[in-house]
């Protein structure tokens, strides 16, 4: 997909002074971060805890999960909104922290999947059981809480990737595709303004011999 966009056409659009390319990136930026949120809200751990007499499953989001998910991406959307109506190196330095952070999110996303931290879904553990857990799950009592990773998680941190990506290559290659997307007036008007100098000069040269 990515490949495909990268050598798409690079026509300028004359109202916003925007390639479709870039504009291809921003509807990518804003899909994948609307996926991302959904993803989000879905189960990521589903947990089994060992109450003495039966095992009570408690399961989680990935918002219950980690509370910074919900800010960053909001924050992501925050910045496609300023990226979509600004231009320059406004969008460039917008799209470029928004990309920062949705690597900080990745990173803290991965070190939470490695360390099985579960942590705001402790609390609901904590609430349905009567039972206070530690967030790190092999801090815990063995064999009283077991929890696995469940599909969506994966599929949250893809997204997270892939808008990563989508916002650092738009912040790396803006610059060249706002200079393809000069509005032809401009460049027109830069021509007819050469030619009439040129035949200024010409006139000028003609009285003096």
């Amino acid at each position: 997909m990515l490949f495909s966009l990268l050598i798409a056409s690079r026509r300028p659009t004359k109202l916003t002074g925007r390639t479709s390319l870039s504009r291809r990136f921003l509807t990518l930026w804003l899909v994948l971060n609307s996926v991302a949120l959904i993803f989000a809200g879905q189960t990521w751990w589903q947990l089994q805890i060992n109450t003495g007499d039966q095992i009570t499953t408690v399961t989680g989001t990935g918002f219950d999960a980690d509370r910074s998910i919900s800010a960053i991406l909001m924050f992501s959307l925050a910045a496609w909104l300023f990226v979509a109506f600004s231009r320059g190196w406004t969008a460039v330095v917008i799209s470029a922290a928004a990309g920062a952070a949705s690597l900080l999110l990745i990173a803290t996303t991965v070190g939470n999947f490695l360390s099985e931290n579960i942590g705001g879904i402790s609390s609901n553990i904590e609430t349905h059981t009567g039972i206070a857990v530690d967030p790190i799950l092999s801090e815990n009592v063995k064999d009283q809480i077991t929890g696995q990773l469940q599909i969506w998680s994966w599929l949250g941190l893809l997204s997270l990737l892939l808008l990563a990506g989508i916002q650092l290559i738009f912040a790396i290659k803006y610059r060249g595709w706002a200079r393809i997307a000069k509005p032809r007036g401009d460049r027109t008007k830069s021509k007819q303004e050469s030619v009439a100098a040129d035949d200024t000069i010409s006139l000028w040269d003609a009285q003096r011999g």
